[in-house]
C-alpha cells in the first residue's frame, strides 16, 4: 500500500523562518521544523525562497481570516496567542529586499497592512515583545469624533 503524500505544514514553515527570516534560516532548520526529508520538502514546496513565500502567504491568510469579526484588536490578540511565531514572521522577519520572492512577500504583507489600522499594527508589534495587549492599547486610543455632518447648521 503506498504511503500518503506528505503535505507542507505552513505553520511549521512560519515557525522555522520566524526568528531569522529567509536569509538567516538554514534549510536544515526548515527541514527539521517541517518533519519531512529535504527532498520531500523541495518536491512539495520548491526551493528555500519559495518555501519562505509560502510561509508568509499562509500566515497572512490565517491572520486575515480572523479579522472578519467585530474587533480587529481581539483578532490580533488571538493570533498573537495562538501563533506568536507567525506574527513575528509578519511583523519582523518577512520584509527583505534580496530575493526573487521579495515582491511577492511584500504584496502579501500589503494585504495585512491595508486591512489594519497602523496603530493596531504598532500595538501588535509591542505586544509581541511583551507590551500590553492590542485590545488594551485599542481601548486607550482616542475615538475620532467628526462632529455633525457639514452643512446641517444654519445661522
Amino acid at each position: 500500500m503506498p504511503r500518503p503524500r506528505a503535505s507542507l505544514n505552513t505553520g511549521a514553515l512560519a515557525r522555522a523562518f520566524a526568528r531569522d527570516g529567509l536569509h538567516g534560516t538554514p534549510i536544515e532548520a526548515v527541514v527539521e521544523a517541517c518533519g519531512v526529508a529535504k527532498p520531500t520538502l523541495y518536491a512539495r514546496g520548491g526551493d528555500k525562497e519559495e518555501l519562505f513565500a509560502v510561509a508568509v502567504e499562509a500566515e497572512v491568510e490565517r491572520l486575515l481570516a480572523r479579522l472578519g469579526g467585530p474587533s480587529a484588536a481581539a483578532a490580533l490578540d488571538e493570533h498573537l496567542r495562538e501563533s506568536p511565531d507567525g506574527m513575528r514572521l509578519l511583523l519582523v522577519t518577512a520584509r527583505h529586499t534580496r530575493s526573487r520572492v521579495a515582491s511577492r512577500v511584500d504584496a502579501s504583507l500589503a494585504r495585512v497592512f491595508s486591512a489594519l489600522d497602523p496603530a493596531l499594527l504598532g500595538a501588535a508589534y509591542g505586544a509581541l515583545f511583551g507590551g500590553p495587549s492590542v485590545s488594551d492599547v485599542a481601548r486607550r486610543l482616542p475615538v475620532e469624533d467628526s462632529g455633525p455632518p457639514a452643512g446641517i447648521w444654519t445661522a
